[in-house]
């Protein structure tokens, strides 16, 4: 007999707080990881100018799946 999976409650009923098995974190660390091997390389190529860097890395930052789910900030609650 098999049973039917049944999702994974969410803890005192908060919608806010991500299950057990969430894979947010992992997306999350994926993209932390991107952004810092841009960085190094924007750095490096810079020649260690963390000005120019800057400008190197904002032109070159990967995409990122989350940003499809980011509130703008005149939308944020303050």
């Amino acid at each position: 007999m098999t049973s039917t999976p049944t999702p994974d409650p969410q803890p005192h009923g908060d919608p806010y707080t991500e299950p057990e098995n969430s894979t947010v974190d992992d997306w999350h660390g994926q993209e932390v990881e991107a952004d810092t091997a841009a960085a190094e390389r924007a750095l490096a190529e810079a020649g260690g100018d963390e000005s120019r860097a800057e400008e190197l890395f904002e032109g070159e930052r990967p995409d990122h799946p989350s940003e499809a789910f980011k509130v703008p900030e005149n939308e944020r609650p303050s």
